[in-house]
């Protein structure tokens, strides 16, 4: 067997490892969207343009989102094999897979060595969060294969020329932009290609002014019908925030906590695990050979000012620095392929190689072992109180879900309705959201606040199906022409 189709099956494998498990978990709340949003195609017909999540309240749902090409193929999933969340991680899987195929062909013509390849491939196989997410119930699997493709189509085309290859370039890049924008940092190393190829004469090429128009035309159509769609119904993943969610936060770049969190709390110790540093530091410093050897430099660049204008978003979710995880990878292949070179203190580099890439295995088997058994849901109040709502409810009620704008328990109850926080079960809020059409009120009793729930009882906004749960509660509202004198 082929080298590369042993680090494949082991990629595969360590993806399909609870492969059938709930959305439930790390990071539960972005699966949850996702996996709503397939649902809804499912279930509300197969408009492409339109991904549908639950907490719209009592309008559409219809979100301004990153274009839904994860779930609506989900969806296809379900339509020919039943719905079932174990198809949208397969697919999270397969993708994750192919990705780390991807980075072994991308190494091995950048740094035109077998081994560094083979080391960077089987690195992005087995690093804890490159398993975890690339599994997860989340369009990030299909964002990176992607990515990884566009650079290997438009490094492939530089070579020969040949259409196909420029074509599956176009494709690959405008496909990584609309699964997310910031994937528009791939400009950068796609550049340092052509430049490699042809020098300042690039700017002289036709086909490359072409190529940036048949990706960003695509781009920008998408992203204004997504915001239409927001300017209608008022719901949104946040894409537009500049400065305030995602986008633009300069007074966090500028403070210590911004950096040692990103790279201290999330890249080293979670992403490298630790043992994996020492590999990538010594990657950075080895001397470069070939004329493209430093695309993972370049690409790491342009990953730097990702980090810088998407910095509330990396420094909350550790997903957002996934995209760095390939040229990290083929840098830490580099150094592997260092040490593994004869030549003097060959054996005392063997050593500690050895050392640190068996930290890097033990090390990622515990993060994703601790990973794994949050998504138990036996674990989980919130699965079970989901399961009484979906029991005790009819199908297309409204509900309020005391969340704190996680999705997670309206997808788990398969019902449509409102975020709430605990201030939110105020009667006046309740007997509001009644008149809007939410017909139940749900969460889980560590969520509220000591008397809140009593006194919308006693206010008559509603009463308790669950009096006797010690985990959730489900309020059955009181009708908008009752609320409006119960309280008297």
């Amino acid at each position: 067997m082929r080298p590369i189709l042993l680090v494949l099956a082991v990629a595969l494998a360590l993806r399909l490892v609870h492969v059938e498990a709930p959305i439930l978990g790390v990071h539960s709340w972005r699966q949850a969207d996702t996996a709503a949003m397939a649902r809804n195609f499912h279930e509300n017909g197969y408009r492409l343009l339109h991904p549908q999540v639950d907490w719209g309240g009592s309008g559409s749902g219809y979100v301004e989102s990153e274009f839904p090409a994860f779930p609506y193929t989900v969806a296809l999933l379900y339509a020919a094999l039943g719905p079932s969340e174990a198809w949208g991680r397969l697919l999270a899987a397969l993708l994750s897979t192919l990705t780390a195929f991807l980075v072994y062909r991308v190494a091995r013509a950048s740094m035109e060595d077998e081994r560094a390849a083979l080391a960077a491939a089987a690195l992005f196989a087995v690093l804890p969060l490159s398993v975890y997410y690339g599994r997860a119930f989340m369009p990030e699997s299909g964002m990176l294969c992607a990515s990884v493709a566009a650079i290997h189509a438009f490094d492939r085309w530089t070579r020969t020329g040949a259409r196909l290859w420029y074509a599956l370039a176009v494709l690959a890049t405008a496909m990584a932009c609309l699964l997310k924008l910031p994937c528009l940092y791939l400009g950068l190393p796609l550049l340092y290609l052509a430049w490699a190829t042809w020098g300042w004469g690039l700017v002289r090429r036709p086909a490359l002014w072409v190529f940036a128009v048949l990706v960003l035309v695509p781009v920008a159509l998408w992203y204004a019908h997504a915001h239409a769609l927001y300017r209608d119904g008022g719901v949104t993943f946040g894409i537009w925030e500049y400065g305030s969610d995602k986008w633009g936060n300069w007074r966090l770049v500028a403070s210590g906590e911004f950096w040692a969190g990103v790279f201290l709390r999330s890249l080293a110790e979670r992403h490298l695990t630790w043992a994996g540093v020492p590999l990538a530091i010594a990657g950075l410093l080895l001397p470069r050979r070939g004329r493209r050897a430093a695309l993972p430099d370049v690409w790491l660049a342009a990953l730097a000012v990702y980090l810088i204008l998407v910095a509330r978003g990396n420094y909350v979710h550790e997903h957002y620095q996934l995209p760095l995880l390939p040229p990290l990878c083929m840098t830490m292949g580099r150094a592997v392929a260092a040490a593994l070179a004869p030549g003097r203190g060959r054996a005392w580099r063997v050593g500690a190689l050895g050392v640190l890439l068996a930290g890097v295995v033990v090390l990622s088997g515990s993060r994703l072992v601790s990973y794994w058994r949050r998504e138990d849901p036996s674990r989980s109040p919130a699965a079970r109180i989901a399961q009484l709502v979906r029991d005790g409810t009819p199908p297309d009620t409204r509900i309020v879900a005391l969340d704190g704008g996680n999705p997670t328990l309206l997808y788990l109850a398969h019902r449509k309705g409102w975020h709430a926080r605990p201030e939110d079960l105020a009667p006046d809020s309740l007997r509001a959201r009644a008149a809007e059409g939410a017909r139940y009120a749900v969460g889980l009793r560590r969520d509220l606040e000591s008397s809140m729930l009593g006194d919308a009882i006693h206010a008559g906004a509603g009463r308790d199906l669950m009096p006797g749960n010690p985990e959730g509660f489900l309020l059955e509202l009181a009708p908008p022409s009752a609320g409006g004198t119960s309280g008297r």
